[in-house]
């Protein structure tokens, strides 16, 4: 049992005791690793991201924080960027440096790493900063190493979403204890605006938020059934009920994850 606090000034909710070793509850079946061809397919299918960077932002260095085995990081590069990551798991480390080629650098502390690369043109964090025990000083170090110009891309769960309202402490974006903090996207774009980053795009319902908001409603019936052909079972009617739901999860600001691009100043 994990108890999460939010504060009603600003709607941050946060992790109020995360164990002392986040580590064992990143098992190694969180990343399954697929062979070269798997991965291009899966970047073939999944091209939204690239889509959106490439519209604020021409082909120059960037890096991602928290690839795991590099969908982006491959689109990225394919798109003719000078990519580099940060990532914690060493399999996948290894995976992104010798199938990729990238250049990787494995650390579990984002904020420090950052300061061994040079200034970035894109700096993309894609469901990560949840996870960070220290989000704060990973938005200073990031804004820190930016380019004039340059874009901050975060995608994170948005703790305003409607069925967090619905669901409260079953909802599978709370993720406990692996989600260190639930951020509101207003929250982050005023923690940046003195280091120079301005707010450029938001929103709640571009793929990755539609994608969520289905996984949102598969995942909790899965949750409530135990065995594999119920899962089944749940994951199919997971799937329509998510339709029906569409809707009202795709009203302005309730999806279940948010994209934020942020520009620094020239």
């Amino acid at each position: 049992m994990f108890t999460y606090l939010r504060c009603d000034a600003c709607g941050l909710v946060r992790l109020a005791d995360p164990p002392d070793d986040l580590g064992k509850f990143y098992p190694a079946a969180y990343y399954d690793l697929p062979s070269r061809q798997r991965l291009a397919k899966i970047a073939g299918r999944d091209a939204f991201k690239i889509d959106l960077v490439r519209r604020f932002s021409k082909p120059g260095r960037l890096l991602e924080i928290g690839p795991a085995f590099g969908v982006f990081a491959y689109q990225a590069k394919q798109a003719g960027y000078g990519v580099s990551a940060i990532e914690m798991d060493a399999r996948c480390c290894d995976y992104l440096a010798k199938e990729l080629q990238i250049d990787v650098r494995q650390s579990d502390a984002p904020e420090r790493a950052i300061q061994g690369f040079a200034p970035q043109d894109v700096i993309a964090l894609w469901h990560v900063i949840e996870h960070l025990p220290d989000p704060w000083t990973l938005l200073r170090a990031a804004a820190a190493n930016l380019r004039p110009g340059g874009i901050l891309v975060i995608a994170t769960p948005n703790p305003l979403a409607w069925q967090f309202g619905v669901m409260g402490a079953l909802w599978p974006h709370v993720d406990a204890p692996r989600h260190l903090y639930l951020l509101r996207s207003a929250t982050v774009a005023d923690f940046v605006r003195p280091l120079g980053l301005s707010c450029i795009h938001t929103t709640t319902d571009d793929e990755d938020a539609r994608s969520w908001n289905r996984f949102g409603w598969q995942r909790l019936l899965m949750n409530a059934c135990p065995g594999k052909w119920t899962q089944r079972a749940a994951f199919v009617a997971g799937w329509a009920l998510s339709a029906a739901m569409s809707p009202l999860d795709r009203r302005p600001g309730a999806g279940s994850a948010y994209t934020l691009v942020l520009r620094k100043d020239a």
